[in-house]
């Protein structure tokens, strides 16, 4: 062998040196977009499952109370307050401020045997960006509706 080829076989060029670089940077830069976006999708699923565990609880205890027209989630004692002038009500769970909507729709009447079909829904919004105020069209919203029986 001569002593040029034996300088060249014994390490790595500059140039193969920034490919590696180049290699392993556009690696990195994927796994932290990946990470971003876990991140983010986790915090999304988050918001989704505290507003429908939320909406779940609202929605059976008002059913369990017959569907009444003043049901008030107040009466629950664990954080409801409602805001002033309106009929929306507000609790933070886990640092997620949530925003519910009670509505009913009686939906028809058997006046043979005095038995009216209502159909009662709770509407839950959130922001999610996690900032203060009230929920635009362009947050997360959630409803589940259900019926009751109401006799006489």
């Amino acid at each position: 062998m001569s002593g040029n080829n034996l300088r060249r076989s014994g390490g790595m060029t500059l140039v193969e040196i920034m490919v590696a670089m180049a290699i392993l940077a556009i690696a990195a830069i994927g796994a932290l977009g990946y990470q971003y976006h876990s991140a983010n999708h986790n915090r999304i699923a988050r918001l989704e499952m505290t507003a429908t565990r939320t909406a779940r609880l609202l929605l059976e205890d008002w059913k369990s109370t017959g569907g009444i027209s003043n049901y008030d989630p107040r009466n629950l004692g664990i954080g409801f307050t409602k805001l002033e002038e309106s009929d929306i009500y507000r609790i933070v769970i886990d640092n997620l401020p949530m925003y519910a909507k009670l509505a009913y729709t009686d939906i028809a009447y058997d006046s043979t045997a005095s038995v009216t079909l209502r159909e009662i829904s709770v509407i839950v919004r959130w922001r999610r960006d996690l900032s203060a105020g009230m929920p635009t069209i362009s947050d997360g919203i959630l409803v589940l509706t259900t019926y009751v029986r109401l006799d006489g």
